[in-house]
């Protein structure tokens, strides 16, 4: 749904297709919906946004539901989702659309703060720690802005003395490529699918490692979208650990289904298994 929050009432109407699903859910009911809405951080709406704020939307599948207001948005929310439950009485929470809420105002803050984030990440000004590469080169970075994206990294700079951070110094089981993109994402800069695939895919265990569940979904999905007969196998490897893990299930599902419907796809993976 292209949908703006403004700070007038607002309402959309359930769509008739969100109850169409290849999974058996033995709570659905497809009499009423649920509507709720989660950051992108959170990709399986777990924790809904307006939970805090006892937003609850119930309403009849073709029937209008209102929306509230950008008023009760959490500060500086720049994206989420739109999901739908089709239980009144608990069951999985079923993704029906992504979409932006953009305000020109927060367009322009967003726009303001990825430009200094740039800045502090190109320049590295005031570095006061290094990340060691397994292939022997070395990243600069700021141990306040990586403590702060991922709650390991805060864990782990807490204490000097813990393993892998040795005088200011972290040592990765991955290479410069790998341990550059990991950087942008808790600098705020935006995804580039420019890695290898076997490169993308550590990038989604070092992402699960470090608790950056954004990321982790996001390098996943991209990797996803080179899947061919030659890189199947791969994938599947790369991805099993973490859907058995509880992670990735929307990714893995979507590779899964991919394969079986192709007959290429599918002979590739049973030659290379």
């Amino acid at each position: 749904y292209a949908y703006g929050f403004s700070s007038h009432p607002q309402t959309i109407l359930v769509p008739y297709d969100c109850w169409q699903s290849d999974e058996a859910l033995p709570s659905f009911t497809p009499e009423h919906v649920q509507l709720f809405i989660a950051e992108d951080n959170d990709p399986f709406a777990d924790t809904p946004i307006f939970e805090h704020y006892q937003f609850w939307s119930l309403g009849f599948p073709g029937e209008p539901i209102p929306l509230p207001g950008k008023d009760l948005l959490p500060h500086r929310t720049t994206r989420a989702r739109l999901y739908v439950k089709r239980a009144a009485q608990g069951g999985r929470n079923v993704r029906i659309r992504g979409f932006r809420v953009l305000t020109k105002s927060l367009k322009r803050r967003r726009e303001m703060e990825i430009r200094l984030v740039e800045r502090l990440w190109n320049t590295q000004d005031f570095t006061d720690m290094v990340i060691q590469c397994s292939d022997g080169a070395e990243v600069k970075a700021h141990r306040s802005v990586l403590a702060i994206a991922s709650p390991v990294f805060h864990c782990m700079l807490l204490s000097p003395m813990k393993e892998g951070v040795v005088g200011g110094t972290v040592s990765l089981p991955c290479n410069e490529a790998v341990v550059r993109a990991l950087l942008r994402h808790c600098y705020g800069m935006p995804y580039e699918n420019d890695l290898s695939l076997e490169d993308e895919l550590a990038l989604v265990g070092q992402a699960h490692a470090f608790e950056l569940v954004a990321l982790c979904e996001e390098a996943a999905v991209s990797a996803i979208e080179r899947l061919s007969p030659e890189t199947a196998t791969p994938l599947i490897k790369g991805l099993r650990t973490f859907y058995k893990a509880g992670s990735l299930k929307e990714a893995w599902d979507c590779l899964v289904r991919q394969i079986r419907a192709s007959p290429k796809l599918c002979e590739a993976v049973l030659l290379t298994s």
